[in-house]
């Protein structure tokens, strides 16, 4: 009596050298991802000297702007 299921040695000849690189490939990004998540857990966000000043600036050259308004 069979019920529709197929032993593993049938699923295994499928996997020949390209989908086992593949499947490598994943695993590895997998691994990579997580090791990199936790190198960069804490470091937070590093803003370069200088990256706002102007947006700043011109924020409050704005509200100057805005207030003189009648």
């Amino acid at each position: 009596m069979s019920c529709g299921m197929q032993s593993n040695s049938t699923m295994l000849k499928y996997l020949d050298f390209w989908v086992a690189i593949g499947l490598l490939a994943a695993l590895l990004s997998f691994f990579f991802c997580i090791l990199y998540s936790v190198m960069r857990w804490n470091k937070g966000f590093e803003e370069k000297h200088g990256d706002y000043k102007a947006e700043i600036q011109w924020e409050r050259e704005e509200i100057e702007l805005i207030e003189r308004l009648p």
